[in-house]
């Protein structure tokens, strides 16, 4: 059985993960027809420190794309994309990166550069250090919990800016944000999925970008863009209620 580690949600809401990507690689995984379990995963004891990983076959691998890659070598349940034409191959891969290149970060900017947003995204940060420390530093927690996650979002603002994003105005990153939403709302138009009446692997991709738009909690001209997409949002609640029926989302 593969395992996903990951950083997971409060219990009883109608989303799987505060990250796109693990949202990507649960849907996939769905997708394909691979069972799995999760677990609340410790970022530093991860390859590459980054969350989603799995175990898989005795062996942690980190990152949704190797993990899918991967998966796509060794397991025949996997879905492989072979639907595809090269040509729709290149273009799920330009598609891929607009969604994980300039839309995660534009998601990135909401979530830690906007006061009013982090205040949101606090208690979700709490909650998951709740399940991923060491039992004996929980109770240290309400002490230094706060004071700890203004720390990591000084260091996530400058690293916004390193990567760019940060560096734009928030009208200029909404502007950003809003052309790639319409860029994906085109490119499907009244299909089921981006390619036609199957998924393929961009369709994870897409999902996990587009869940975290407009589920979790940062209100704002950006949700209601995104919501106001009806071809998009209709893709978003195909796929949900095919995947993730018991979750509601």
């Amino acid at each position: 059985m593969i395992v996903v580690y990951k950083y997971g949600y409060p219990p009883g809401t109608a989303t799987p993960d505060i990250s796109p990507f693990v949202v990507k690689l649960e849907t996939w995984l769905r997708m394909s027809g691979i069972p799995y379990e999760t677990r609340t995963g410790t970022r530093r004891e991860m390859p590459k420190a980054k969350l989603p990983a799995v175990r898989v076959d005795g062996r942690l691998i980190a990152d949704s794309s190797f993990i899918i890659a991967h998966l796509q070598q060794h397991d025949p349940r996997a879905l492989r994309d072979t639907h595809l034409s090269s040509l729709q191959q290149a273009q799920a891969e330009a598609i891929k990166a607009l969604v994980e290149s300039q839309l995660y970060f534009v998601g990135f900017y909401f979530r830690w550069c906007v006061p009013a947003n982090f205040d949101r995204y606090r208690p979700l940060l709490l909650d998951y250090a709740r399940r991923s420390v060491p039992g004996w530093q929980r109770p240290l927690l309400p002490l230094i919990g706060n004071a700890v996650l203004s720390m990591i979002r000084r260091r996530k603002a400058r690293q916004a800016w390193e990567q760019g994003m940060g560096r734009h105005s928030g009208e200029e990153v909404l502007a950003i944000g809003c052309d790639g939403v319409r860029a994906l709302a085109t490119l499907l138009g009244q299909q089921d999925y981006l390619f036609g009446a199957f998924p393929s692997t961009v369709d994870a991709s897409v999902y996990g970008m587009v869940h975290t738009l407009v589920k979790h909690p940062f209100p704002g001209p950006m949700q209601d863009f995104t919501l106001a997409q009806p071809e998009l949002m209709a893709y978003h609640d195909r796929i949900a209620r095919r995947y993730w029926a018991e979750v509601g989302q």
